[in-house]
């Protein structure tokens, strides 16, 4: 266990690491990437006391505490290509239907078949004619053969 004195100086020591990497303290105070752990590890390592060193048990709990993490990120990682995916085949099941979308730069209806599907700006997009919108602004899907309904 640290003493309030190590514990003070452990704090400080963290803000300072956290100012470097710029942690946001507001938004971002329970993040922390598998860089700033190893760091803040490694510094613990480096000032701690000869004739007290880390117990074996702490050491182990804090290595589980990076594993975690780095399980976390990767399952992030996963998450986030399996919700593009998902997206993906959404907007690919939209090719050759009609559309109903609201272009929210210039406000105005949209609506026509959906002619391409392409990436641009790490969005999905759809073409609608000459019209090139994201897939956030449709707000309705029908067959072609279909009336629309006012």
């Amino acid at each position: 266990m640290m003493n309030s004195t190590e514990l003070s100086r452990a704090k400080i020591q963290v803000n300072e690491a956290n100012k470097k990497i710029g942690v946001n303290f507001e938004g971002e105070k329970n993040q922390m990437s598998k860089d700033s752990f190893l760091k803040l590890l490694v510094t613990e390592l480096r000032h701690q006391d000869p004739t007290r060193p880390m117990e074996d048990k702490e050491f182990v709990a804090q290595m589980a505490q990076f594993s975690s993490l780095e399980q976390i990120t990767n399952l992030n990682k996963e998450i986030h290509s399996l919700i593009r995916s998902s997206e993906s085949t959404q907007a690919f099941n939209m090719l050759g239907k009609v559309v109903d979308a609201i272009d929210p730069v210039t406000n105005t209806r949209i609506s026509g078949p959906v002619s391409s599907v392409f990436y641009a700006d790490e969005q999905i997009k759809l073409k609608i004619g000459a019209n090139e919108i994201s897939i956030n602004a449709v707000h309705a899907v029908r067959n072609p053969a279909e009336k629309e309904n006012n």
